[in-house]
């Protein structure tokens, strides 16, 4: 048995991009790397909206699991999600618990040289289709050059961050119908907005129309939303118990559903969306705009899952990234992880 032994998280900053990062180191001397959700980014005060999470993780998690073992991970997950009921079982304190469980997976990982893709079960797809996912830019020249940029990578599938359908229009014009695109507005619009945007998405054929009406967890109004545009609908990753997941999906409002592991708890929550996803019949597509254990936690966990259909990679530029490089992309798909843990690549 190998006893945890030191806990720590950091919040580096890479323009607004923060992150939280979380440090767990057993006696083995391993550390396992994790990351909680980083908050609503702030171009003035980079890396303040993320005190409050690391805070979380410092200050109610981490002492419970000094000493302890590092191998029994699922224990760990329920003990802190029983402890923290009465502060909350959303939110920032299940945001903290992901940074951990995301930590200690890698951990485990590495003390035992195999991916947490392998610890899972291993994979159940040699490859998975990625989709380069752009930053909100809303300059149609430098959308089109940033979707050349993509498709030169390899990339058949782009999400967009932009509220005007125009770009998915210009994009139909310059490169062609066979490329995927998605669109993202984040709960832009109100319900009556939000349709007349998914008709005019639904003509230039779009994958799907993402988190399309606010408030973003009001399941009727997005299937509405979808049904009267007759577009795709993909949303989840403002869920966060599989009490959440199941309302979602009960509700038939989904096409794709995204959960973002920072958020729902980690790993080990993860793994029950799984089975969640079966039940229902629906794609999964993990959620993340983050490169580093985010992105590579969701990875082992697509890899993982037979309703998988797409891999989110975030499509920034070097300076908004972290000191972790992207996955293994080839022709436009993911490769499987093949490093120890959740396989993060400096």
């Amino acid at each position: 048995m190998s006893l945890i032994t030191d806990i720590k998280v950091e919040i580096p900053d890479y323009n607004h991009m923060s992150q939280v990062m979380v440090y767990v180191t057993s006696e083995s001397g391993h550390v396992g790397v994790g990351e909680a959700w980083w908050g609503i980014p702030s171009a003035d005060n980079p890396g303040s909206t993320s005190i409050p999470i690391a805070n979380v993780i410092e200050h109610l998690l981490a002492p419970r699991l000094i000493g302890k073992s590092s191998r029994t991970i699922e224990k760990h997950w329920f003990d802190l999600w029983d402890y923290g009921y009465r502060y909350a079982d959303e939110g920032i304190f299940l945001m903290g618990l992901s940074g951990i469980d995301i930590a200690l997976w890698d951990l485990l990982g590495k003390e035992l040289n195999t991916s947490v893709c392998q610890l899972l079960g291993g994979p159940v797809h040699e490859k998975i289709p990625g989709y380069a996912s752009l930053p909100a830019l809303r300059d149609p020249e430098v959308v089109l050059s940033e979707v050349k940029r993509a498709m030169d990578a390899g990339f058949f599938a782009v999400k967009l961050h932009e509220l005007d359908p125009i770009h998915v229009h210009n994009i139909r014009r310059e490169f062609g119908n066979d490329l995927h695109i998605m669109v993202d507005v984040n709960g832009h619009f109100n319900k009556i907005e939000a349709i007349e945007v998914g008709k005019e998405l639904a003509k230039g054929n779009v994958t799907w129309y993402e988190e399309p009406v606010r408030p973003m967890r009001d399941h009727a109004a997005i299937k509405e939303v979808g049904d009267r545009a007759n577009v795709p609908i993909a949303a989840g990753e403002n869920e966060y118990t599989l009490k959440n997941f199941e309302q979602i999906l009960q509700s038939k409002a989904l096409t794709y559903l995204q959960p973002e592991i920072t958020k729902i708890g980690g790993i080990t929550a993860a793994k029950r969306i799984t089975g969640l996803t079966e039940l229902y019949n629906t794609a999964l597509s993990p959620h993340n705009m983050r490169i580093g254990p985010a992105l590579s936690a969701s990875i082992q966990w697509g890899f993982n899952s037979p309703m998988t259909a797409w891999q989110e990679v975030p499509w920034v530029r070097y300076e908004f990234a972290a000191q972790y490089k992207l996955p293994a992309v080839e022709d436009g798909y993911v490769l499987p992880p093949t490093e120890p843990g959740i396989g993060l690549i400096k």
